[in-house]
């Protein structure tokens, strides 16, 4: 390579960097973005509406009950008591139902055969107990075994017919 005249040498002197622009900031957001936005902010409005409907329902209000109904026998309530509510209970989610005005009057074996009906049907004793529960006399021990043993296919009976 040859060496430089002095006026390239000046020439070279008088040249500056490249400037590079300033950083991209964050804001504004790209279009991009505030889509997404609005699309998670109604996938949000969706599920809060789906949740507050799902509370509403007669299935989760009843399995909430029959909780409670739990905890109170489980907090040495008078079984007899519970049993009663149990059975007001069970028969509050028939009358919520399509059937209400068929089964508003049914009492004893009738109601009992309602509550076995179908394929999430009661056992035959334990609906003929929850029927009579409310009328039955109070003999604590027996009625906590046969209350504990009730309640769980309430449970059941529940799911599947609210």
């Amino acid at each position: 390579m040859s060496p430089l005249s002095p006026e390239m040498q000046a020439e070279l002197a008088r040249l500056h960097d490249i400037r590079l622009p300033p950083p991209v900031g964050w804001w504004p957001l790209a279009p991009g973005w505030w889509v997404l936005f609005a699309l998670l902010l109604v996938v949000i409005m969706v599920a809060l509406a789906l949740e507050y409907r799902r509370r509403r329902t007669v299935r989760y209000i009843a399995l909430r009950e029959l909780s409670g109904l739990k905890a109170r026998l489980a907090a040495k309530a008078p079984a007899p008591d519970v049993a009663t509510e149990l059975a007001v209970l069970l028969r509050r989610v028939v009358l919520s139902g399509p059937e209400a005005r068929k089964f508003a009057a049914v009492s004893g074996q009738g109601w009992a055969a309602e509550l076995g009906r179908g394929p999430g049907g009661l056992s035959q004793g334990v609906a003929a107990w929850i029927a009579n529960a409310p009328y039955a006399p109070a003999n604590r021990d027996q009625a906590e075994d046969d209350l504990r043993r009730a309640m769980a296919e309430a449970g059941t009976w529940i799911r599947r017919h609210s």
